[in-house]
């Protein structure tokens, strides 16, 4: 049972828990002063982390460990132990700080009959996902993810219909906690859509925000799976250590109060 912590650079966290393993990705290009796992050995697609994010350390993960349950959080994101956000920010205003969840608490989770754990929903912008995209991305790139999944997973159709378009909030950041069986199946079911993706598009001219072109659409994408599936979802709230000081956790609640 491994949390995976993505990270392209340094970084110390002293209150990782047990059970959370850094894990650098794009390591073809980027340094290693930690001596972290890196996702350049055995069977990986290191090389793609410039557009992949991390989904390169996704591929890793699956191809070249053994872990019975998996999961991916990130070197300034990860899951916390509280309801929803609301209390974790009333968590953050009175104690100064949360702290990552345990891996024994969402190995406990899963036992209880959840499939995956994954962020509390929130919305990426006003309107629809697809309109958020539009906003934000190129709109042409997702409308080659619907082709490709109309092509290669037809049954998937409605579902991206449902959530991509039809929905405002979605689970994002691309972190999760599951079993190994569902995390391969997902595995499987993504790249086989992204590597497709990466064929019918072109990003040469995109800038460097834009070239993460699969990350973003992994991150929706998971979405979709989750839905098709129709499987039983754990969302915890997920906390940014960029962002855990008093002053950002009672400017979020009073914008709320509003």
């Amino acid at each position: 049972m491994t949390m995976y912590v993505i990270t392209h650079k340094h970084f110390y966290y002293q209150n990782l828990p047990n059970g959370y393993m850094p894990l650098l990705v794009g390591a073809n290009k980027n340094a290693n002063p930690d001596n972290f796992l890196t996702d350049n050995t055995g069977n990986n697609i290191s090389a793609k982390n410039v557009s992949y994010c991390e989904e390169t350390g996704l591929y890793w993960i699956i191809k070249n460990t053994n872990d019975k349950n998996i999961g991916i959080s990130h070197y300034r994101r990860y899951f916390a132990n509280f309801k929803n956000r609301k209390s974790m920010l009333l968590s953050i205003l009175l104690k100064g700080k949360v702290k990552p969840i345990s891996t024994e608490i969402l190995d406990e989770i899963l036992k209880n009959g959840y499939a995956w754990i994954v962020s509390q929903q929130e919305a990426g912008g006003p309107g629809t996902i697809w309109n958020q995209f539009a906003l934000n991305h190129n709109i042409e790139d997702l409308k080659t993810t619907e082709k490709v999944i109309s092509d290669l997973y037809p049954e998937y159709l409605s579902d991206f219909e449902q959530v991509i378009k039809n929905s405002e909030t979605g689970s994002f950041y691309n972190m999760f906690y599951t079993s190994r069986q569902e995390a391969e199946a997902y595995s499987n079911w993504l790249f086989d859509i992204l590597f497709e993706v990466e064929k019918q598009t072109n990003i040469a001219d995109y800038d460097s925000y834009q070239k993460r072109l699969y990350g973003f659409l992994a991150e929706r994408l998971m979405n979709v799976w989750l839905h098709h599936r129709k499987a039983k979802v754990k969302y915890l709230p997920v906390f940014d250590l960029s962002k855990m000081d008093r002053e950002y956790a009672w400017k979020k609640i009073k914008g709320r109060m509003k």
